[in-house]
């Protein structure tokens, strides 16, 4: 038992080390920009008084100030020109640009078209005072990104998409500081990601919960019922407003179905109402943050995503001609920033890159000033502070920007302030316009190419703790057998191990300055894996003459084909090609995976067809075996049809996941995963009851016997009632299904702590076992008594004495099915009926491979290791159908496809607004088959033991006749069944000299030959403990390295295209699913 937990450990401690590597490299290549602190300010121009030299001080109507500001704009860049109004901002989440598009020519509109038709009828009749544009925002188009960017007016940074889950509250300079500081009241009704990010900064505030997209109308309904109240009032300069139904009609529906038709009415209905209680000095504001794909989805790049709508109305004042501005129908969503800055009369932030729009602003005289004149100082003051932002940045993160590219900007921008005080004209000002417009775009550019300043400090330190750890792995662990790993990691190396690694970190913790370290967290965990990985070499160089014996008796050419496979698939990584069509080349190389476990087989001269005849061919197992992997190789194929479609591949149809249109659903879709989990339940059950695991009336048995049952039935009437409107049902009901299958989950694990073993003692009777009374381990008592019974009791009497077992020779497996059954069934909860089948397809098609790959294992074996070792192909095939099943179940490597109803499954009735509950079903949606396969793992070296159980003449042997045509000759290794005319094929098992002492068994050269029956199932694993427990050690050790290997490889792949056109689009989302996947795949390994 010690050593076993020494095993878990170590297992614990290398996962540890490879996932220290990733946060270090995490760290270092997905850093958020550098935030500046600072904040803008300025005089305003009502405080400006102009000494004339006649004593009145406010001169002749304004005009001193007028020509005092002119007579230097340069120097006038730092004054707030007076405010032109009240501004009501609506934020309609998710509201594309099409969307406010009305073309009275559509006979049948789709539900998402036409349904605005008040904007097109401000339009028609205040065409001065409206303006509708194109909306363009910055990826990520998620919402905390983009209010981010509204507000600041600075460019996003990609790994802030992980803040979704907890929106921090910004401490950069924006517009709703700006106003708080300039004493501007404001309302807020909506969206609580603003009261986050703006604590304290409203005079009332009506927040509601975002994250529930299941709810359409509540947060709408209550903007409705209190914005009418609030306009009413006289005591705000700035209301926002941000309605959330047409974002969560997407989500859950699609833009095309009928809900989506309503939720624009009613938004339709909203801006109607503003327009109309609005009054004359007041200017609306009509925003959508981002929009959404087809699907309804959000977060990356696409035409649909970054183009919103942008709508402008002021009431009483016409808005500037559109001569002041080169006229365009785009505008970027960082340019709201200084509109909304010059609407409310103050500075822009600090940190804004968005430029003035003159189209935009109300013709508010001011004084004397000339309409020109006006703009020009909106225009400088913008530029000024673009200018000032860029310098102080530059100077405070030296080598962020090219120096020649800095002194390039800096000489455009000092002949600029030389011009700004000669524009005399509009046609000047409108040359002047040009040239300053597009030198601030030029600044924008340069952000936009080299904004993210790399660390290559933790991007080295993660890439070489990443690799040391993979390289360490494999030299000592994957080259040495089981019964040298229990030498390796005895307790002293384990002692060792703590005692190192704690005081390495500690020392990286308090010490990390000293060493030229970025944070007290990179000194801790990069001296802690220095610290271990120098253990592991240590223990290479110890034993390093049993490594290179292991390494020369190795046959490197058996493994070539899955080598080359390896490497082909790790590949991947470093073509943005290949990973935009990675599905497609796993689907081929788990074909290939088939074909050759099937070539391999038929050479064995146990599987030939003795004739060509029916009756044979039907009797024949390698035929059986063919159909198998035929059948494996047709789920893969049907299984592409579950694949999602990326922007990238335009020959791609996702026709079996794509949305509903239009509201009509057929029901057949949805019967085909409720199909597929039933018979998956059904085969299990039949499978665990036919091998006796499910005899017997222990809570463990009948909750193995009927929770799937139960589990499966709720989990299909939830995933189908989900995907349906289900106004008729109360939305508690429906958790109630999810919350079943959550609580039969948690008893699974409650019971397997105390009673995880399936098998049943039959009564005796003579008498009653002692081992039925005993408080010590049941399997171990039964052995025991077992052994006893042979040794010490005549034949005749053992006959009658000896216990008879249900599910003994499968006493471990069942345990791991029946988890997997249960892990199954709530990962098709969260992955609903659109995934649910690619699940099931990954897992018959693992099925498929395990069998074919397990009775090829048994049949190349010549002891009870190798039998146990899983072979480098089988290993292989595991990890990838873990990438496989990914796809499989409708995911894509992409910010915009995370399915976020999985945080939703058994909490839309009350939600509890728990963002790590939410991530976690999140993960364990975006990661079910990954989960399931690292949990379920030990499955890989039961395999074997498993099938020849069931069907036991696979092991049948076939001999082979003398050439003088006598009868055949039994073979020495074999083994007669009691009814004696049935012989089973054996293998040895070599045991290492000290666990032979006391044996009466003769023994040759320091070890001993032992007969091994497979058909005795998994009894032989628990006469060969000590091997088993190190078997399954070196697998879970193995996929550590093989899952290390890639993670590796899509590091170094990002660190290779760090400048690269697609990172931020392509590598950098693939990194982040594999590390993610290698958290989770580690975490189920260690379970």
């Amino acid at each position: 038992m010690a050593k076993s937990w020494n095993y878990v450990f170590v297992l614990v401690w290398l996962s540890a080390i490879l996932g220290a590597g990733i946060h270090l490299f995490s760290k270092g290549f997905l850093l958020t920009r550098i935030a500046q602190t600072d904040f803008s300010s300025c005089v305003r121009y009502e405080d400006i008084r102009c000494d004339t030299g006649s004593g009145d001080n406010d001169g002749d109507g304004g005009s001193c100030k007028v020509e005092s500001i002119l007579r230097d704009v340069n120097q006038s860049a730092g004054i707030c020109m007076p405010r032109k109004g009240k501004v009501i901002l609506l934020v309609i989440d998710a509201l594309r640009y099409d969307f406010g598009e009305f073309d009275a020519s559509l006979k049948d509109p789709l539900p998402y078209q036409n349904g605005l038709p008040v904007l097109e009828e401000l339009r028609n009749r205040f065409p001065d005072r409206t303006r509708r544009l194109k909306f363009v925002a910055d990826p990520p188009t998620t919402t905390l990104q983009r209010l981010k960017a509204m507000t600041t007016g600075s460019l996003p940074t990609f790994i802030d998409i992980g803040s979704n889950f907890a929106s921090p509250e910004i401490n950069e300079d924006n517009v709703v500081d700006q106003w708080k500081r300039h004493n501007l009241s404001t309302i807020f009704l909506g969206d609580s990601t603003w009261t986050e990010l703006f604590p304290g900064r409203f005079k009332r505030k009506y927040d509601y919960p975002s994250f529930n997209i299941h709810d359409l109308d509540t947060v709408d309904s209550a903007i409705e019922r209190h914005l009418p109240k609030e306009i009413g009032k006289s005591d705000w300069d700035v209301i926002v407003a941000h309605f959330l139904g047409v974002d969560h009609c997407g989500h859950r529906y699609g833009p095309l179905h009928g809900e989506m038709q309503r939720k624009l009415k009613e938004m339709n209905d909203v801006i109607r109402n503003v327009t109309e209680q609005m009054d004359d000095e007041t200017t609306l504001v009509i925003i959508g943050d981002h929009g959404m794909t087809q699907t309804g989805d959000h977060g990356g790049e696409s035409s649909d995503e970054v183009n919103a709508l942008f709508f402008m109305y002021s009431k009483g004042t016409p808005l500037l001609s559109e001569e002041y501005d080169e006229y365009n129908k785009t505008i970027q969503q960082i340019d709201l920033v200084p509109l909304l800055s010059t609407l409310l009369g103050v500075p822009v932030p600090y940190s804004n890159l968005g430029q003035i729009n003159f189209q935009l602003l109300p013709d508010v005289k001011v004084d004397s000033f000339l309409r020109y004149q006006l703009a020009l100082l909106h225009l400088w003051q913008n530029a000024r502070q673009i200018q000032n932002y860029f310098q102080q940045y530059a100077e405070a993160n030296r080598g962020t920007f090219a120096v020649d590219q800095l002194d390039d900007l800096d000489n455009k921008f000092l002949m600029l302030t030389q011009r700004v005080n000669t524009v005399y004209t509009e046609a000047a000002f409108q040359s002047f316009s040009r040239d300053l417009r597009h030198y601030l775009k030029d600044i924008l550019e340069s952000c936009r190419e080299i904004w993210v300043k790399f660390d290559a400090q933790l991007i080295s330190h993660g890439l070489l703790v990443t690799f040391l750890c993979c390289f360490g792995i494999f030299m000592l662990i994957a080259n040495s057998s089981a019964h040298q790993l229990a030498q390796i990691f005895n307790g002293t190396t384990i002692y060792y191990i703590v005692v190192l690694t704690f005081m390495a970190g500690t020392s990286g913790f308090f010490f990390h300055r000293d060493f030229g370290l970025t944070s007290a967290e990179h000194g801790a965990l990069f001296f802690a894996s220095v610290a271990s990985i120098g253990i592991l070499f240590v223990q290479i160089i110890k034993n390093w003459t049993n490594i290179t014996e292991n390494i020369s008796q190795q046959k490197r050419s058996k493994n070539f084909i899955t080598r080359i496979s390896f490497a082909f698939t790790t590949c991947v990584f470093f073509s943005n090609s290949f990973i935009v069509q990675e599905q497609k080349i796993l689907s081929y190389v788990l074909v290939g995976f088939f074909l050759l476990a099937i070539y391999n087989i038929q050479k064995n001269s146990h599987f030939k067809i003795s004739a060509l005849r029916w009756s044979a061919l039907s009797k024949s197992t390698f035929v059986k075996l063919l159909a198998l992997a035929l059948l494996g190789i047709a789920l893969v194929r049907i299984a592409g049809g579950y694949f999602r479609c990326r922007e990238e591949q335009g020959d791609c149809t996702d026709y079996l996941v794509k949305a509903p249109e239009g509201g009509r659903r057929k029901a057949g879709p949805d019967l085909v995963p409720v199909i597929a989990l039933v018979l998956y339940v059904v085969c299990a059950r039949l499978y665990l009851r036919s091998c006796g695991n499910l005899t017997g009336n222990g809570v463990n048995v009948l909750l193995a016997r009927y929770g799937p049952t139960v589990g499966a039935a709720c989990a299909c009437g939830h995933f189908v009632l989900a995907r349906t409107n289900t106004k008729g049902i109360n939305q508690h009901h429906l958790d109630a299904l999810a919350w079943v299958v959550y609580g039969l989950l948690l008893l699974q694990i409650a019971v397997l702590a105390f009673a995880p073993l399936l098998i049943y003692v039959l009564p005796k009777r003579k008498e009653v076992l002692s081992v039925l009374q005993s408080d010590r381990n049941v399997a171990p008592e039964i052995f025991r008594q077992l052994r006893s019974n042979f040794n010490s009791r005549n034949p005749s009497a053992a006959a009658d004495e000896i216990p008879v077992v249900c599910g003994l020779a499968t006493a471990y497996s069942s345990v791991f099915i029946g988890v997997g059954i249960f892990l199954t069934i709530l990962m098709s909860l969260l992955l609903g009926s659109h995934g649910t089948t690619g699940l099931i397809l990954s897992l018959v098609i693992t099925i498929c491979y395990g069998i074919i790959s397990s009775i090829l294992q048994y049949e190349n074996s010549t002891n009870l290791l190798s039998c146990l070792q899983p072979t480098m192909t089988t290993l292989l095939s595991w990890i990838i159908l873990m990438q496989f099943g990914f796809y499989a179940t409708a995911h894509q490597p992409t910010m915009s496809q995370i399915d976020w109803n999985a945080a939703f499954v058994g909490r839309t009735w009350h939600y509890d607004n728990n963002n790590v509950i939410s991530a976690i079903l999140v993960l364990l949606n975006t990661f079910s088959v990954t989960f399931v396969l690292s949990t379920l793992f030990p499955l890989i070296i039961f395999t074997p033991f498993c099938v020849y159980t069931m069907w036991p003449s696979l092991a049948q042997k076939i001999y082979q006749k003398s050439g003088g045509g006598g009868k055949p000759k039994a073979p020495k290794s074999s083994r007669k069944t009691d009814a004696g005319n049935v012989e089973y094929r054996s293998v040895t098992v070599n045991k290492p000299d000290d666990e032979e002492a006391g044996d009466e068994e003769s023994t040759t050269g320091g070890r001993k030959a032992i007969d091994f029956d497979v058909t005795k199932g998994e009894i032989n694993l628990y006469e060969n403990e000590k091997l088993f427990v190190g078997t399954v050690f070196k697998t879970g050790c193995q996929l550590l390295l093989i899952q290390g290997v890639r993670i590796f490889c899509a590091m170094f792949a990002c660190t290779m295209h760090c400048r690269h056109l697609m990172v931020w689009k392509i590598f950098a989302p693939r990194f982040i699913y594999e590390g993610i996947g290698s958290y989770i795949a580690f975490i189920g390994l260690n379970l």
